[in-house]
């Protein structure tokens, strides 16, 4: 009797710990998410090293990558590796390079080669260059799958020449930029930008003069965004500042109201690096009046407008800006209705952002709450899961720490993920 009560209570064990393994893989496919072991990505980086953030942050980043990695890789592998590499750029942009590192090792297609070079490029960035050069040389295994498709294995030789370049070893650079598809043409001319001196200005010029003359829309923009590093590495030399300034108003004529848009907001940010907040505000006026201009559908104008009245509020219009993002929230409540359910959450996860760069975090974390509602609209788990982890991304990086319900409602969704998809 005692043996046979022995042998049922380990039954019961072992059936609980496949009952919990399971729960912790629900959504994931049968496939291997682990890198393949012919490829040796161990190497000591204590160098490179996670800094320090808040608790709930961290939180947040690996509830974002969870969320994303319970996206089936069976058809989505597409939105699951593009939903995961966004948190790995997330948590590069907090400085947690051993996080984004353990990320990428679970991303199962070209994205893990991309998610690769962008870790060398931050490596090389921060001076650690034993361990940019070990990233870039997985980074450029990937390229030589015969799988990966022309424009991705560009993208990825793109971002392996910017961390060469960083890293002054100018040669690899040019081999790994040349040739690419032009969507990635042009993408290496704003490291170039930021890394410009004086005696090289003019050239830049000519460069990148070269890049928006040949027409190609493509290849234009991203000689634009080239100006606008090179409009902030200049910045304190008012001339060479202005020069560049001109040079993007002049050579985005054809370009879509929006990419310009953006552009505007791209130098007002620099502005306010550069702690010169009448020029931000000058900027921020500018793109305000050009997105008056204009009638934009709600899921376009209401993100819009966060960021202009989040400028706005950092350079000292505070007034006006908190003006202007409630009218865009109360804009949302009233064509919400209107709108199709996947649009919603990203409509207006902008406007919680903005109220929390204003300084007002119940504002940010009662409309996150929302966002987090408005995410779970549509019937299928993809688009939930995409949501989710989006609006764990936002919250981590602006810094608002969810309450205990809301850590409760986000636990819910990403466990109840499942079929349809």
């Amino acid at each position: 009797m005692r043996l046979k009560s022995s042998i049922f209570f380990l039954a019961v064990i072992a059936a609980l710990v496949y009952l919990s393994s399971c729960e912790v893989w629900a959504g994931q496919d049968a496939v291997s998410e682990r890198r393949p072991s012919s490829e040796n990505t161990s190497v000591k980086i204590d160098a490179l090293m996670d800094k320090p953030i808040a608790a709930f942050q961290r939180d947040l980043l690996d509830l974002a990558f969870a969320t994303a990695t319970a996206i089936p890789i069976r058809p989505h592998i597409k939105d699951r590796s593009r939903t995961q590499e966004a948190v790995v750029a997330a948590s590069l942009e907090l400085d947690q390079p051993q996080r984004a590192h353990s990320y990428i090792e679970m991303i199962d297609n070209w994205r893990r080669g991309a998610g690769y070079a962008d870790l060398a490029f931050y490596a090389a960035q921060h001076g650690k260059t034993n361990e940019a050069q070990h990233y870039l040389k997985l980074a450029s295994q990937s390229t030589r799958d015969p799988q990966v498709e022309d424009w991705r294995r560009d993208r990825i030789r793109v971002k392996i020449a910017k961390a060469h370049l960083w890293l002054g070893q100018t040669r690899q650079a040019d081999q790994f930029a040349a040739g690419v598809v032009e969507s990635e043409s042009g993408k290496v001319a704003r490291v170039q930008a930021t890394l410009s001196d004086n005696n090289s200005f003019t050239e830049q010029i000519k460069a990148l003069d070269a890049l928006i003359g040949s027409g190609h829309v493509d290849i234009i923009k991203n000689a634009l965004d080239a100006y606008a590093a090179l409009f902030d590495r200049f910045y304190d030399d008012a001339e060479r500042r202005l020069q560049a300034e001109k040079k993007i108003k002049a050579g985005w004529g054809n370009l879509p109201v929006l990419f310009r848009i953006k552009l505007l907001l791209t130098l007002s940010r620099s502005a306010l690096h550069h702690a010169d907040p009448g020029q931000a505000l000058k900027l921020v006026n500018e793109a305000q009046a050009m997105t008056d201009a204009h009638q934009w559908p709600p899921r376009y104008g209401i993100p819009i407008q966060a960021q202009l009245a989040g400028l706005r509020s950092r350079a000292g219009d505070t007034q006006r800006a908190r003006t202007d993002a409630d009218a865009a929230l109360a804009l949302f409540d009233a064509v919400r209705h209107q709108m199709v359910d996947i649009d919603r959450a990203g409509t207006i996860r902008p406007l919680a952002e903005t109220y929390q760069s204003m300084g007002d975090t119940a504002a940010a974390l009662a409309l996150y709450k929302r966002v987090v509602e408005e995410g779970v609209q549509n019937p299928n788990s993809r688009p939930h899961a995409e949501e989710l982890s989006a609006t764990c991304r936002s919250m981590a990086l602006h810094g608002v720490e969810p309450d205990a319900p809301l850590w409760a409602r986000m636990r819910q969704i990403r466990k109840g993920l499942g079929p349809p998809w």
